[in-house]
C-alpha cells in the first residue's frame, strides 16, 4: 500500500528508504472514518490496527467541509467485496443509525462508485423491516440518492476482470472460485492481503492485535456462524467475496441486454450465492421510476493519463480502447443517470437527473475516478485554471459544498 507524498508525514511513522513504510498510524481525528477498528454494530467483530495504512473511503476534508454546511455526517463501513444484498443491508444499518440520532424522517445517501449501486438496491431493493416486509422498501426513508462516478451500466474493469476470469477460471481453471487462476485479477485489488486487512474478525477473548490476527475472518456484521460463506473464511472464501463484489460490478450483473456466455453466467452466480440474473430483475422502472426518490448523478472523465500521479494506465487504456471515454474505471455513459431512461413522471419531468461532468481544461489531464474520495489531490487538477470551471472549480471539499448547494436549488 502507497500513499502521496505529502501524506507521508501524516500517516507514516517510520520510513524506510528502500522498503517504504514500515509503521502506519492513523490520527486520533479520524480514526471514526472507515474503514474503522471496530464494528459499530456487532461488538463481536474489530479489524486489526493494520487497518491504518488504508485511505479512509471519504477523506476528514470533506467530512468536516459538509459538516460545516449545517449536515450530519454518518459514514457506512460496508464490506469491501461481497454482493448488494449484503453491502445494501450494512448500508442499512447506517441509514437507521441516522434516523435514530437525528430523529429525521429521511436521508440524503452520496455514495461513489459502487457505493452508488448500493445507495439504489438499498432503496429499492431491501424492505423497511426484514420482520415486516409488507411494509415497504426503504424508499420511505430516503429523500435522495447522489451518485459519484457510478456505474449503472456496470464499471466496464469490472467486465474485463469476469471476461479475464472465464478463460484463466472457467475455462482454463478449477472453475470459478479458483484463486490460483484467479490471481492476477485478485493481485491487481492487492488479493489475499488487502482480504486479511479490511475484513472483519471475530473478537472472541482477543485483547492484542497479534491475538486478532488469528480469528477468524468474518464477512460482514449480523454473520451467520454456521454459514462457511460468511465466518471463518479460507483462501476460497476470501477470493469468492472478491468474486461477488466484481461479479456485481461487472455489465454482465448490470445490463440485461449484454452478452454472455449464460451456462458460465449462472455457474457464476450459483458459486457466489446469487439467485437473480441480474440487477434489473430486482432494481428497474417498476420501482425506481417516480419511486418519490430523487436521484441525482455527478461524473468523471479523464482527457489524459496521469502517469506520475495515478500509477499504472493498463487498465484505462482497455477501457478506452474498448468502450470509449472514461473515468479510468467505467465510461461516462454508466456514471450518467439521464443515460437510465424511465420515462417521466406524471409532472413530466425524470426523478433521475445528470448534474454534472467533471472533465476540467482541454490542456489538463482530467479527473481520475477515486477523485470524489479525497484521497489523492492530484486525482484531479491543482491549478485553478485547469481546473473545470466554477461553480465547480477548486478541492474536492470545494465540490462537495457544491453539491450541497445543488441540493438546495433543487428543494432539498
Amino acid at each position: 500500500m502507497t500513499r502521496e507524498s505529502d501524506n507521508l508525514q501524516k500517516y507514516c511513522a517510520a520510513w524506510d528508504s528502500d522498503n517504504g513504510c514500515q509503521e502506519w498510524i492513523l490520527p486520533a481525528d479520524e480514526a471514526h472514518l472507515p474503514p474503522r477498528i471496530d464494528n459499530l454494530y456487532d461488538n463481536r467483530l474489530k479489524r486489526t490496527s493494520d487497518i491504518a495504512q488504508y485511505h479512509r473511503y471519504f477523506s476528514k476534508d470533506i467530512v468536516d467541509r459538509l459538516k460545516a454546511c449545517g449536515n450530519e455526517v454518518f459514514i457506512a463501513d460496508k464490506p469491501a467485496y461481497a454482493t448488494y444484498h449484503i453491502r445494501a443491508r450494512s448500508l442499512r444499518n447506517t441509514v437507521y443509525e441516522a434516523l435514530s440520532a437525528t430523529q429525521a424522517d429521511k436521508v440524503i445517501i452520496i455514495g461513489t462508485s459502487q457505493g452508488t449501486q448500493d445507495a439504489r438496491f438499498m432503496t429499492t431493493a431491501l424492505p423497511a423491516s426484514d420482520s415486516a416486509p409488507e411494509e415497504g422498501s426503504m424508499a420511505k426513508h430516503v429523500a435522495a440518492v447522489v451518485g459519484l462516478s457510478g456505474e449503472h451500466l456496470g464499471a466496464e474493469i469490472a467486465t474485463i476482470g469476469i471476461n479475464g476470469m472465464y478463460l484463466s477460471n472457467y475455462v482454463f481453471g478449477n472453475g470459478w472460485i479458483d484463486p490460483v487462476a484467479g490471481e492476477p485479477f485478485w493481485e491487481f485489488e492487492e488479493g489475499e492481503r488487502l482480504n486479511t486487512d479490511l475484513m472483519w474478525r471475530e473478537v472472541g477473548d482477543t485483547t492484542t492485535d497479534e491475538a486478532l490476527l488469528n480469528q477468524p475472518l468474518v464477512l460482514t456484521e449480523g454473520y451467520d456462524p454456521d454459514n462457511p460463506d460468511e465466518y471463518d473464511l479460507d483462501i476460497n472464501g476470501q477470493f469468492r467475496a472478491f468474486l461477488s463484489g466484481l461479479t456485481s460490478l461487472s455489465s454482465h450483473y448490470m445490463r440485461e441486454d449484454f452478452y454472455r456466455d449464460e451456462t458460465a453466467w449462472r455457474d457464476l452466480l450459483d458459486a457466489i450465492g446469487v439467485q437473480e440474473e441480474g440487477w434489473y430483475e430486482l432494481v428497474n422502472e417498476d420501482n425506481e421510476n417516480c419511486n418519490g426518490v430523487s436521484y441525482f448523478s455527478y461524473s468523471a472523465r479523464i482527457r489524459s493519463w496521469d502517469y506520475e500521479y495515478w500509477g499504472d494506465a493498463t487498465f484505462y487504456l482497455g477501457v478506452t480502447a474498448l468502450y470509449g471515454p472514461n473515468d479510468g474505471y467505467t465510461t461516462m455513459d454508466s456514471q450518467n443517470f439521464d443515460k437510465i431512461g424511465y420515462p417521466p413522471c406524471a409532472d413530466s419531468r425524470s426523478n433521475f437527473e445528470h448534474i454534472k461532468t467533471l472533465d476540467g481544461s482541454i490542456l489538463s489531464h482530467g479527473y481520475y475516478h477515486n477523485y470524489f474520495t479525497g484521497r489523492n489531490k492530484y486525482y484531479g487538477p491543482q491549478e485553478s485554471w485547469l481546473q473545470e470551471r466554477p461553480p465547480y472549480q477548486g478541492s474536492v471539499a470545494d465540490f462537495y459544498e457544491q453539491v450541497m448547494r445543488d441540493l438546495i436549488e433543487r428543494g432539498f
